[in-house]
């Protein structure tokens, strides 16, 4: 009989390929090597594993860095307001059909920015404090977040309008 490891050890296993040190031109171009993982219908590479650091300029040229929460990295076959793939956390409870939904917006205008996914927290709470975990202590960008579940969140992702607010 064949044991398929269980999901989470699956995750751990993709972060460990991640080049956690990729080169500001790597960073622009996205060339540099993730951990991909599918499971229960997503396709998810992960960019930045759990304690990781993820730095970056931001519009105004202040460069920032922030330690990682969770695992994070993007859901491949999705395009969120930015137009990029749309962002996913992953927590350490993978198999809960729980999920939560950020709408970020923007700190400065208020204006809705893009979406995080939060999979495997057991509660808002906890996807909350995840979420807060990865940015700076001051950071003003966390607006609604919304539960769905897993077949909730593939519905929006083929039917909804993936450019506007989950909330909405």
């Amino acid at each position: 009989k064949i044991v398929t490891p269980d999901i989470r050890f699956r995750i751990d296993k993709a972060s460990e390929e991640v080049n956690i040190n990729p080169t500001d031109a790597q960073k622009k171009a996205g060339n540099y090597a993730k951990g991909h993982i599918k499971f229960d219908g997503f396709d998810i590479s992960i960019e930045n594993p759990k304690g990781s650091t993820r730095s970056g300029v931001d519009q105004d040229g202040n460069k920032w860095s922030n330690q990682m929460g969770a695992d994070y990295g993007y859901i491949k076959g999705t395009v969120g307001k930015d137009k990029d793939h749309i962002d996913v956390f992953i927590g350490d409870k993978p198999e809960l059909n729980k999920v939560y939904v950020v709408d970020q917006i923007n700190p400065k205008t208020g204006a809705f920015d893009e979406h995080k996914v939060m999979l495997g927290f057991d509660g808002v709470t906890e996807a909350r404090k995840a979420y807060q975990a990865s940015y700076p202590k001051d950071w003003k960008g966390l607006n609604n977040i919304t539960r769905t579940t897993k077949e909730g969140l593939k519905d929006w992702f083929e039917n909804g309008n993936t450019k506007k607010e989950f909330a909405d």
